[in-house]
C-alpha cells in the first residue's frame, strides 16, 4: 500500500493568482500552473533565503520532498518566462500553517458558515447549495448553531451572466462579481466558510470580504466544523475550478 501523501504547510495564500505576458490576448495564451506549494517553496528557498532543512521543516515535509517540490517551481517558472506563457497559481495538497490564526481560534468568538443543502452534510458546490448552517464559536467551542438561506444557481436560473472570457478561471464572467455578492449576503458577520467545491471566482471574492474559504472532503458538518477549530482541516484548492 503506498504511503499516504502529507500536506505541506503554507504560511499563506498568494494574493495575486494569474500572471500574463503584456500585448498578448488571452486566447493566445499558452498556461503554466504552479500549486500553491511551489509558491511557497519560492518563498522560502528564494525570498527569504532560508536553508533547505528550515524550508522543509516550516513546510512539514522531509528535505528530499521539499528540493522537488523548488525544483519543479522553477521549472514551472522558467517554463512561462522562456515560453511567454501565462503563470497561474492555483491548487496543490496543503495546509495553511497560521499560529496566529489558530491562537484565534481558541480565544475570540467567530462564526463559521458551512455550505449545505440538507443540515446534515458539507455541499459539494458553493454555487448550487442551497443554505447554510451557521456556527457561533467562543473560546474554541461551538456554543450555537443556526440555519440560513443561501442565493445560488436556483435563484439566478434565467438571469443572462453573459458568456464572459473562455480563456478565464471559472467564475469571473460578466455578472458573476453581483451574484457572488448575493450568495454572501447572509454571512456577512462569518469569518470562516466551509464547503465541498466552488469557482475560483467565488473563492477570491469571499477572500475579498474578510471571509476565509475552505475547501474539504469531509462531508459531515459537525466533524468538518470541529476539524476546522482543532486546525486539522486542509484546505484543498484543488477542488477549486
Amino acid at each position: 500500500m503506498p504511503r499516504p501523501r502529507k500536506c505541506r504547510r503554507v504560511a499563506g495564500l498568494p494574493r495575486v493568482t494569474y500572471y500574463k505576458p503584456q500585448g498578448i490576448p488571452l486566447r493566445s495564451l499558452k498556461e503554466t500552473r504552479l500549486s500553491v506549494e511551489e509558491v511557497e517553496a519560492l518563498r522560502l528557498k528564494d525570498l527569504e533565503g532560508l536553508d533547505q532543512k528550515e524550508a522543509a521543516e516550516r513546510m512539514g515535509i522531509s528535505r528530499p520532498t521539499f528540493q522537488r517540490v523548488l525544483q519543479e517551481a522553477r521549472r514551472h517558472v522558467a517554463e512561462a518566462l522562456l515560453g511567454g506563457q501565462a503563470i497561474r497559481i492555483e491548487g496543490g495538497d496543503f495546509t495553511l500553517d497560521r499560529p496566529e490564526l489558530a491562537a484565534d481560534r481558541k480565544e475570540r468568538a467567530m462564526n463559521i458558515a458551512v455550505v449545505t443543502d440538507n443540515g446534515n452534510t458539507v455541499a459539494g458546490h458553493y454555487g448550487r447549495a442551497t443554505g447554510y448552517a451557521v456556527f457561533k464559536v467562543a473560546d474554541g467551542a461551538v456554543t450555537g448553531r443556526e440555519e440560513r438561506e443561501k442565493a445560488g444557481h436556483h435563484t439566478f436560473a434565467g438571469h443572462a451572466g453573459g458568456p464572459g472570457n473562455p480563456a478565464a478561471p471559472h467564475g469571473f464572467g460578466a455578472g458573476a462579481g453581483s451574484r457572488h455578492d448575493a450568495m454572501a449576503a447572509n454571512i456577512g458577520d462569518c469569518q470562516v466558510l466551509i464547503s465541498g467545491g466552488m469557482g475560483w471566482g467565488a473563492f477570491e471574492n469571499l477572500r475579498s470580504r474578510g471571509i476565509e474559504p475552505v475547501i474539504t472532503d469531509v462531508t459531515d458538518i459537525q466533524d468538518a466544523v470541529n476539524r476546522y477549530l482543532a486546525g486539522d482541516l486542509p484546505n484543498l484548492t484543488d477542488r477549486l475550478h
